[in-house]
């Protein structure tokens, strides 16, 4: 369930690129061949980049796309690189509660005093949102990978490694 959740979540943001893509050229159109600027896509688009970067961390940590350290990580034995990878993903879920919590209440600050946008008039509550929505979902998808950790960490000495990313995806 939590596959299909970040496999959507990132189609929804290959989408809001697509959206990005769209509007900006359109923008560029009307303002440089027909002197008429669309001041809403500026906005738009900046809302839609939240969705490209929250909506994708899921899928791009299940896939094994982050960024890593393999200078160091590559000479630990197996087994050391499987307590490290634990440790980083107990450090990495603490870290995200913290930042889906303090997101969280700032979405909900903003729809409790109905904040808006400054040309447009969205509500704000909805963009803002999206940083915690993608933040749990990829919270998510590392606690999955936490448990996989765990069962490979305590499993037995030979098969003592990181876990793998998802296959399937």
């Amino acid at each position: 369930m939590i596959r299909r959740a970040a496999d959507v979540a990132a189609l929804l943001a290959g989408f809001a690129t697509l959206a990005i893509v769209l509007l900006v050229s359109y923008d560029v159109l009307m303002r440089y061949f027909f002197d008429r600027p669309q001041l809403f896509v500026d906005e738009v688009a900046s809302f839609l980049q939240v969705l490209v970067i929250f909506g994708g961390a899921a899928y791009t940590f299940r896939v094994g796309g982050h960024v890593r350290v393999d200078l160091i990580t590559g000479i630990l034995r197996p087994a050391v690189r499987g307590w490290l990878r634990l440790g980083t993903l107990l450090l990495g879920v603490v870290f995200l509660a913290v930042v889906i919590w303090v997101t969280t209440h700032s979405a909900y600050t903003a729809y409790s005093y109905g904040r808006v946008s400054a040309v447009m008039l969205y509500p704000l509550w909805l963009p803002m949102a999206f940083v915690p929505a993608g933040l749990a979902l990829m919270e998510l998808a590392m606690l999955v990978a936490l448990v996989r950790q765990v069962k490979l960490a305590l499993g037995p000495a030979a098969r003592r490694d990181e876990v793998a990313p998802d296959q399937d995806g």
